[in-house]
């Protein structure tokens, strides 16, 4: 008997619960498509895109269809009487149009060339950023986003203010057939000079410095000379004067005459009696 009791129980519940579920389920709205709606107890149809209501479904007559006006989109099926209004670009705040509009799309607006979106509904724009001396572009700015700026790294360099140009690589001066001076930096490209300058920067300073070393040769040989010539005795430089193969060359001849030197010697017996002699026979 309990048993009995427990399976007419189950049964009435399952029934109940069979019973709340039609109640919830309109069968009519199960059988109508995505591109129907219901409307008087029966499926009525949906707009195509580019298109709204006109007349409205009704219980002898189904929905009439009319195209959007200019300027004005519906981009899906739909059972509204209106069509949605087109986005204006405003170019005051930098927007311009990307892809035009028609029935069944919007209007796709940017920011200008050189801006940038101000936030995510892109209501404004904004310039973009420029990357300084020492920097370079890591990644452009788009329409959306601004610009990424980044150190240049070792052997590359940037000496403007721009929010395209990138780090450039110093220049090779071997390539070019220069001579390489100095290297660069962040800011400044390497410098590169002309081989035959490089040689005639080297050679003229060493000319010039083997001039001089000859001309203080020449001049200290000079002041030695006359120097000299000043310490010597006095009877020395009379007998220079008195020699003519001791003079120096271009020298001239003192004016005043000279008197010959009488050469004396001590007298000797045979020479007073040779006189004695010479006297007697005179007599």
């Amino acid at each position: 008997m309990r048993a009995a009791g427990r399976l007419e129980a189950w049964a009435g519940g399952a029934l109940l619960l069979a019973w709340a579920t039609c109640l919830a389920v309109d069968p009519q709205q199960q059988n109508c498509s995505r591109t129907q709606y219901e409307a008087h107890g029966k499926c009525c149809s949906r707009c195509p895109p580019g298109k709204k209501v006109s007349v409205p479904c009704a219980e002898g007559s189904d929905t009439v269809c009319a195209p959007c006006q200019s300027e004005r989109f519906q981009d899906g099926w739909t059972q509204q009487t209106f069509c949605t209004p087109h986005r204006y670009c405003d170019q005051n705040v930098g927007l311009v149009v990307h892809i035009h509009g028609d029935a069944t799309r919007d209007v796709v607006c940017q920011c200008q060339s050189g801006t940038h979106c101000s936030g995510l509904e892109c209501h404004s724009c904004r310039e973009n950023k420029a990357c300084g001396p020492g920097e370079g572009v890591e990644e452009a700015a788009t329409s959306e986003r601004d610009t990424i700026c980044t150190d240049c790294p070792a052997g590359f360099f940037s000496n403007v203010s721009s929010p395209t140009a990138s780090c450039q690589p110093w220049s090779s001066c071997e390539a070019t057939g220069l001579v390489h001076k100095a290297d660069g930096t962040r800011f400044s490209d390497a410098i590169c000079e002309d081989a035959s300058k490089v040689r005639s920067g080297v050679l003229v300073p060493v000319a010039l410095a083997a001039v001089i070393l000859s001309l203080g040769c020449v001049g200290l040989l000079l002041w030695h000379r006359r120097r000299r010539r000043q310490d010597l005795p006095k009877w020395h430089h009379n007998a220079d004067l008195l020699d003519p193969e001791r003079r120096e060359p271009g020298e001239s001849d003192d004016p005043s005459p000279t008197l010959p030197i009488q050469e004396t010697r001590p007298t000797t017996q045979e020479d007073d009696k040779d006189s004695c002699v010479a006297e007697q026979e005179r007599l």
